[in-house]
């Protein structure tokens, strides 16, 4: 039986959650003017677009107009029912766009203080701590801590986030209860099975029955995309299916790449017949427009080189990568045009960390080509991810017929950002905004987040379900550990040479 056939029984199955979401979504239309703007950053990229005393004005899901305070109240500032929200000593932005995260995987964290020795790369970690942390998860606790995760993506300012976890539904529930813009990378894997699919079939399963019952529901806040997991731990057969089936829905095909050393030199030496891992994925057909990659920390010019050629896409998740020691070469990537977006890559890191580490990191690294502009930094936080994720049309940017996507910074008692002109805004937003919490967090046009409270999201309750996982986790783990049973079990061997093709 494919896995086609296998999803089928499970298509009806998921209605009632997509009844729960479409109650979120099909809210009275609302009127929202956000005014006196001290300053209303509209077009990322650009000082031209810096207005200072800007406005707003949002109807539904969309905003219909954005100027100057004066003009915009008196047009649209002056009908019933209208919810006015004054920016007089606020920063109002576009949404940022985290193109890279593992919402769920808070409970990984502890493990590192467990080991008996340092993590040595990618591979490493992920038997260490990643693999039997996820094999631990189950879909109730998924649920719960990708909540736990959405808090601080949310309490940071991206409006828009992808999720590469296992247990899609849990993740689409929870996505839909924070109202929150998700894309649902439901990974898939080779070499070892987790607590959510046996083999790859059912992997494949899961990720076709995600895609037909979540993607472009919830009015369009939810997205699927196709994942395989990395390339040293899928087979070929894998990759490939799984390309088959991101072309036969028109999604994404993301993968993680080139990491760290102990990843990359092992893949250009088993791919060496190829000309290494890249030429090897552009041989099989999964380099192209539907293809995003993670990292690409280790990335030569010439494999930079064949990613823009190719129209592929990168996100770059400079926090993270540090703790390996490297840095992805950015300022070469955005020289050929490659198609970039920022992630954090881990779900207590945050956007304005990210914006941080760019700046930082480029300006020390020891290659030719050095520095990112701070205002390039903010583009690529918001508009770039857009891009990336093929929303460009929607989001990233406020403009009249775009979504509502926005988020504030208070700037009354704010000893970081300060002083502020439009002509130092963006430099100042990448040395001095990182760690900063978004007081308002609008998403298609709704407050999910006010005056730095959530509005419809019991903080304190998320964050007491997910201390309770995580005191769950430690004894679980520390028991197995005393009794020396495996953690997850390996059922393939990683780094196989390609020789298994769709049936």
């Amino acid at each position: 039986m494919g896995f086609t056939a296998q999803i089928i029984p499970l298509i009806f199955l998921c209605a009632t959650r997509r009844r729960i979401c479409a109650i979120l979504t099909n809210m009275t239309t609302n009127k929202i003017l956000i005014r006196n703007c001290q300053y209303l950053l509209a077009n990322p990229g650009s000082i031209d677009g810096i207005i200072e005393d800007g406005a707003v004005y949002i109807e539904g899901s969309r905003i219909v107009a954005v100027g100057k305070s004066p003009q915009i109240e008196d047009q649209y500032g002056q009908g019933p029912d209208i919810d006015i929200l004054d920016a007089h000593a606020k920063a109002v932005m576009p949404g940022l766009v985290d193109a890279h995260n593992h919402v769920g995987e808070v409970h990984t964290l502890l493990m590192e203080g467990w080991l008996d020795s340092p993590i040595t790369g990618i591979i490493d970690a992920a038997d260490r701590i990643y693999w039997p942390a996820y094999n631990w998860l189950t879909e109730q606790s998924t649920y719960d801590l990708t909540l736990f995760g959405l808090l601080n993506v949310l309490k940071h300012g991206a409006t828009t986030h992808t999720d590469a976890m296992i247990f899609p539904d849990a993740i689409y529930r929870a996505s839909c209860e924070a109202k929150a813009r998700t894309v649902i990378y439901p990974q898939m894997i080779s070499s070892v099975q987790l607590s959510d699919a046996k083999d790859e079939q059912e992997y494949l399963a899961h990720t076709e029955s995600a895609i037909i019952n979540y993607h472009n529901t919830a009015d369009g806040m939810i997205r699927v995309g196709v994942h395989p997991s990395t390339i040293f731990n899928c087979s070929e057969r894998l990759l490939l299916s799984g390309m088959e089936l991101a072309r036969k829905y028109g999604v994404q095909f993301v993968t993680h790449i080139a990491e760290s050393p102990d990843e990359k030199d092992r893949e250009d030496e088993v791919y060496s017949a190829c000309g290494g891992v890249i030429q090897y994925m552009r041989s099989l057909g999964l380099l192209g427009s539907q293809t995003v990659f993670f990292h690409g920390t280790l990335l030569t010019e010439r494999e930079i080189d064949i990613l823009a050629e190719t129209n592929t896409s990168l996100v770059h998740c400079p926090s993270t990568n540090a703790w390996f020691g490297y840095c992805a070469y950015l300022p070469y990537m955005l020289k050929v045009g490659l198609r970039v977006g920022l992630g954090t890559d881990c779900v207590t890191h945050n956007m304005f960390n990210v914006m941080f580490s760019v700046m930082q990191h480029h300006n020390i690294m020891p290659r030719e080509l050095r520095r990112v502009d701070p205002m390039l930094i903010f583009e690529l936080a918001t508009l770039g991810g857009a891009r990336l994720l093929g929303m460009q049309e929607l989001i990233g940017s406020l403009e009249p017929g775009k979504k509502a996507d926005i988020i504030t910074l208070d700037l009354k008692d704010n000893t970081n950002l300060f002083p502020l002109s439009p002509q130092v805004f963006y430099s100042m937003l990448a040395l001095n905004g990182a760690g900063s919490e978004a007081c308002d967090v609008l998403i298609d046009g709704v407050f999910v987040r006010r005056n730095a409270e959530f509005g419809f999201l019991d903080e304190a309750a998320i964050i007491a379900r997910a201390r309770q996982w995580c005191d769950k986790f430690s004894l679980d783990y520390h028991t197995l550990k005393r009794a020396h049973r495996p953690m997850f079990q390996r059922v393939q061997e990683e780094f196989q040479l390609g020789n298994r093709r769709p049936a």
